[in-house]
């Protein structure tokens, strides 16, 4: 390989850890920032900002999408809008730590859902699936920690298939579509619903420094930015390379609710926690999927 293909395949991978490592900041951040905004409120800013954003970046490229760009769009960004409203609203209960785990088995639940396709998993796939759900249990059901699986870390579960779904249907039309123009058609119809979905919630008469600041790093960097860095940095490292690179959130959410919001586990959760970043792993080792909307 030409010294500066793999310059540039090295500084992909670079950027995509960056990327996974944002998306986990937004785990403690969102649980934080809970304690001031709504739930619905707070995803309609975030996304707002983002999709303005977006559109700098690609709005002249919307016409390449088509009509059925535009449907398969909008159809991915409810899928989103489901999976972010259930783990904001699990968020509120659990642990940002635990809702990390817990939402990186959408990986691990892909290759299930591949059944209802006809396409049969492989043998490190199922092995994934098995030490996700050990995983889970131990994450979950911890006594000593006083850990138990109530209403939230149910939500995270329903989140976690609305992502699966999401990647399975990107997979199915990415090919078909520009990924900037149609990413920004999903986060628009995210900022659109969950405004709408915000009506009923009490809005604060101004927002906080905090507040502030927060939405701004989630919408610009974990959201608008991290998405262009990664739909260009795809095309030049490897699928499993992205995949693996993507594994890394859930353990860098844990690291800076740590830091952040001083969570801790337990031995037995943290071994849970080691058994679904296992899974996840293990699951990713397979075919590619498509650029994932975060």
């Amino acid at each position: 390989m030409p010294d500066r293909a793999l310059a540039r395949r090295w500084l992909a991978d670079v950027a995509l850890f960056l990327v996974a490592t944002s998306w986990g900041a937004t785990f403690p951040l969102a649980k934080r920032l809970l304690l001031e905004l709504p739930p619905f409120f707070y995803l309609a800013l975030r996304f707002a900002l983002a999709a303005a954003l977006l559109f700098g970046v690609c709005g002249r490229q919307l016409p390449r999408l088509g009509k059925q760009g535009l449907i398969d769009g909008v159809v991915l960004g409810t899928l989103l809008t489901a999976g972010y409203g259930l783990q904001t609203v699990g968020l509120r209960t659990a642990s940002a730590t635990v809702a990390a785990f817990l939402t990186g088995l959408s990986v691990v639940m892909v290759p299930v859902l591949g059944l209802v396709r006809g396409r049969r998993p492989g043998a490190l796939a199922w092995v994934g699936v098995g030490s996700a759900l050990a995983g889970l249990v131990l994450l979950t059901i911890e006594p000593r920690a006083g850990a138990r699986f109530g209403m939230g870390e149910l939500l995270l579960l329903g989140c976690a298939l609305a992502y699966a779904v999401h990647i399975v249907y990107q997979s199915r039309v990415a090919a078909r579509s520009p990924a900037l123009p149609l990413g920004l058609v999903q986060i628009t119809v995210v900022a659109l619903l969950t405004l709408v979905l915000s009506i009923g919630e009490p809005k604060p008469l101004g927002l906080t420094p905090y507040a502030t600041w927060a939405l701004v790093a989630m919408a610009v960097v974990c959201t608008a930015a991290a998405f262009t860095i990664q739909a260009w940095a795809q095309r030049f490292t490897p699928p499993t390379h992205v995949g693996l690179l993507f594994a890394f959130e859930p353990v860098a959410a844990a690291l800076f609710a740590w830091a952040w919001l001083g969570e801790r586990l337990s031995a037995g959760q943290w071994l849970g926690a080691g058994l679904i970043f296992a899974g996840i792993v293990l699951a990713e080792w397979g075919p590619a999927s498509a650029i994932e909307v975060r």
